[in-house]
């Protein structure tokens, strides 16, 4: 716990000397998760009012979930690609522990705003999900970094394709 805690405050470290003992799984559930509960109350925010609004929530959920794992490692992948020429020599494995992990700050924010969504009945999804998937760039920013042989100009370019991506493949999904 206190290892994702640290992704706030110190990726670099995190990545640098704890990535390689986390299972790839375990982070790819990390960013389920937090995509999961992202769409969840995005679910939960557009069905209020809907009979079925609970089942399309739940839905949305799922798919959040397969999002979250799939989806992020498929965009640690792309990235790993683009990154691989610039110098980095991190292998592609840890591109996508590492991407997976940035989602933790996106875990936890999601996880609040649920709990805000059911207990105080506001609209969380973007207060919460989005604001979690923006704070997963600092991280990923870190990550990609490290994957380009420290070019910061480029990392920025490709750490802000792949959150458009991400958001941009919500806002379709839930439109």
């Amino acid at each position: 716990m206190r290892l994702l805690f640290s992704l706030f405050t110190s990726p670099r470290l995190v990545f640098q000397e704890h990535l390689a003992a986390v299972p790839a799984a375990l982070c790819l559930l990390i960013s389920g998760l937090a995509f999961s509960l992202f769409y969840l109350q995005t679910g939960l925010d557009v069905g209020r009012k809907d009979p079925n609004g609970l089942v399309y929530a739940l839905a949305l959920g799922v798919l959040g979930l397969a999002v979250g794992s799939a989806g992020v490692g498929l965009l640690a992948t792309i990235a790993w690609l683009f990154a691989r020429p610039c110098g980095g020599n991190q292998p592609l494995g840890w591109a996508v522990r590492a991407f997976a992990l940035s989602y933790a700050p996106a875990l936890l924010y999601a996880a609040l705003g649920v709990a805000a969504n059911l207990l105080l009945g506001w609209n969380t999804s973007l207060a919460f999900g989005v604001t979690g998937v923006l704070w997963a760039l600092g991280p990923m920013l870190v990550a990609i970094r490290e994957m380009t042989g420290q070019r910061t100009g480029l990392s920025v370019i490709i750490a802000t394709i792949c959150g458009a991506l991400m958001l941009v493949g919500w806002a379709l999904i839930v439109s």
